[in-house]
């Protein structure tokens, strides 16, 4: 388990940076997908942080993408809707 808030000692051998602000999130994962990406990192050979970054990265990417998806399809079944309803409700054209 991650400590509220890091230890001192760890805060003063970080290197400084000109990277965006970090921000420190707590979640649980279940233990075999964690075990799988630490060794996924490991086979890489890249630290555990960057694999989870790049997680949350591409996790993110996907989710805002079918969430615009979402958005999109309902705006098109509203538009439907009210392009079908006005179209029952004109008077049929006279031959």
């Amino acid at each position: 388990m991650m400590p509220d808030t890091l230890p001192e000692e760890l805060i003063a051998r970080m290197p400084e940076t000109d990277a965006e602000r970090m921000e420190y999130v707590r979640f649980a994962v279940p233990a075999p997908l964690l075990k799988q990406s630490l060794e996924l990192a490991k086979l890489e050979g890249v630290k555990p942080a960057e694999i989870h970054r790049s997680f949350w990265i591409k996790g993110f990417a996907a989710y805002a993408e079918e969430s615009n998806k979402r958005m999109i399809n309902q705006r098109l079944r509203k538009q439907a809707i009210a392009d079908s309803s006005a179209a029952d409700s004109e008077p049929p054209a006279e031959t």
